[in-house]
């Protein structure tokens, strides 16, 4: 399992120099990568139910920064020289597939092919209602969203589906990486969307929905609840003709998760750990000082 940092994007405090803090002190400590989490709009008032909190209720108060996933990753592809740069995850259906494929492909190429791309489903009816994309049928429209992307990476393509089309059309320059391939990690819990991990999916970005009071979407799922998910992957896997060994398997922790139970979900095969803290940048960078020295970047 290697260690990542979360950038602190969004909550009080948030600010364009803590994000590169706190990515640059990552970079020189040896962390493995730096993740983003997305939200576009904080609405005052929310009516959808929170699916990261077991009450239900998205604790956000509107006039905090959340500093926008995309352009962050272009920041960083620049300020950064080896960390891998990861969305956990992009809501990518709220922005045009087209123009995401070619600002990804852009930074991927800028970064020196180091992007990896978490995306999923999202739950807030109102930031589907700002950008005017419907929010029915979202798990096909992410469907199309993924495939028209990676046919666009190949460099000359066109799409005709459903929901996107284009005309055949160039679309330089190429992800740098093997195949012109950005990864992509499905986040999700259900088996709709273990399937779609399976069926084309590079990765998974592990969510479980919290049922405890006080509990956190990033929270640690328990060791035999991971190990079912993971079970199910796997038989997935197998019917769809994939290698379950090849599959990124990314997961969120704090700096005060127990060594004990990143160690078993280690075992149950998690390779990557993004370490998650809404504290104050210099904060973060000290528990990540503090964990690298301990712990390390690496299990």
């Amino acid at each position: 399992m290697k260690f990542g940092v979360h950038i602190k994007q969004s909550g009080p405090g948030s600010s364009a120099a803590g994000i590169f803090d706190v990515a640059a002190a990552a970079e020189e400590l040896g962390y493995h990568a730096l993740w983003l989490f997305d939200h576009l709009i904080g609405p005052t008032e929310v009516t959808t139910t929170y699916p990261g909190a077991a009450d239900g209720v998205y604790d956000f108060d509107p006039e905090f920064n959340y500093y926008e996933a995309v352009a962050v990753l272009a920041a960083l592809a620049a300020r950064t020289e080896r960390v891998t740069l990861g969305t956990r995850v992009l809501v990518s259906i709220l922005r045009p597939p087209v123009l995401l494929a070619k600002q990804l492909a852009t930074i991927d190429d800028i970064a020196g092919g180091r992007v990896v791309l978490g995306v999923g489903t999202g739950w807030m009816q109102e930031e589907f209602d700002a950008v005017g994309v419907p929010m029915e049928r979202r798990l096909r429209r992410l469907d199309e969203h993924v495939a028209l992307m990676r046919g666009a990476w190949q460099g000359v393509s066109s799409f005709d589906g459903e929901f996107y089309r284009h005309v055949e059309a160039g679309f330089y320059p190429r992800p740098p990486q093997p195949g012109n391939r950005i990864p992509i990690l499905l986040g999700g819990f259900r088996d709709a969307a273990l399937r779609r991990v399976a069926a084309y999916g590079d990765g998974w970005a592990v969510f479980s929905p919290p049922t405890a009071p006080g509990a956190k979407a990033h929270d640690l799922p328990d060791a035999a609840v991971l190990q079912e998910r993971l079970d199910t992957l796997r038989r997935f896997c197998d019917e769809a003709g994939r290698n379950f060994d090849e599959l990124h398997i990314v997961e969120g922790a704090t700096f005060s998760t127990p060594m004990a139970q990143l160690e078993a979900h280690a075992a149950l095969g998690v390779t990557a750990c993004d370490l998650v803290s809404f504290a104050p940048a210099p904060t973060v960078v000290e528990r990540a000082a503090k964990w690298a020295a301990e712990v390390g970047t690496e299990l």
